[in-house]
């Protein structure tokens, strides 16, 4: 009688990671190439503008270039935002309809961001994943409330930067107004009013720590799965 629990031949090389043939991403570094080429009167005139509007220019121009519809969209934001942002690198994802309000935001190496997004004074780090209608704010109090004599419009304006850790995931709809840490997920929904720590699971209005990833523990406490292999080395 054969046995029927061992596992298929075939199963270990089912989690197997997929890699890009060298001549795949030849390929994918000449289809950037031409797109940065066809992207430069676009660099060009936010340039200009920004000399002419200053901060202004970068939503009026972002506004612009997040309505082209595709992949030829997604390639023509990848050109345009590495030579306007700070920082963006080459393979990341930027939906359609996603707007960048500042230039000093920065993305990481591979990240994602969905559609219908708004991005402010942000530091997006290497391999966050981001859900379509996020925002992530300039912090929680972009605007001083400080003097009621004065009208909100005319109050003066705060900017905090937002840091969003690698590997961090932010679900549909979120709005973030603090930081989220390495390798964090964020619920769908949820008002980020407070750091989220690294490998924290957080959901919720407004967002609270609902529990930690494995191999993650609370801050001050050290890791589970470190302290356990420091005791057998002992």
């Amino acid at each position: 009688m054969t046995d029927q629990t061992q596992p298929a031949e075939h199963s270990d090389q089912s989690v197997k990671r997929a890699t890009r043939k060298p001549f795949h991403s030849g390929a994918k570094r000449w289809v950037q190439f031409g797109f940065l080429i066809l992207c430069m009167p676009r660099i060009a005139c936010y340039r200009i503008a920004y000399v002419l509007l200053g901060s202004r220019a970068m939503t009026s121009a972002s506004e612009s270039i997040a309505m082209i519809p595709g992949l030829r969209g997604v390639y023509m934001r990848q050109a345009f935002y590495r030579k306007t942002l700070d920082a963006c690198g080459r393979d990341v994802y930027l939906g359609w309809n996603t707007v960048f309000s500042m230039r000093e935001a920065r993305v990481g190496e591979n990240a994602y961001i969905g559609r219908f997004c708004l991005i402010g004074f942000a530091d997006i780090g290497c391999q966050v994943m981001i859900a379509d209608g996020v925002q992530i704010l300039s912090g929680g109090h972009e605007h001083d409330s400080a003097d009621s004599t004065v009208s909100m419009h005319d109050q003066d304006q705060r900017y905090e930067k937002m840091h969003i850790g690698n590997g961090a995931w932010i679900g549909a709809g979120a709005i973030i107004m603090a930081d989220v840490g390495n390798n964090a997920i964020v619920g769908a929904g949820a008002v980020v009013t407070r750091p989220v720590p690294n490998g924290a699971v957080a959901a919720g209005v407004p967002a609270r720590v609902l529990h930690y990833r494995k191999g993650w523990s609370a801050p001050g406490q050290q890791d589970f799965a470190s302290s356990t292999t420091s005791s057998e080395t002992e």
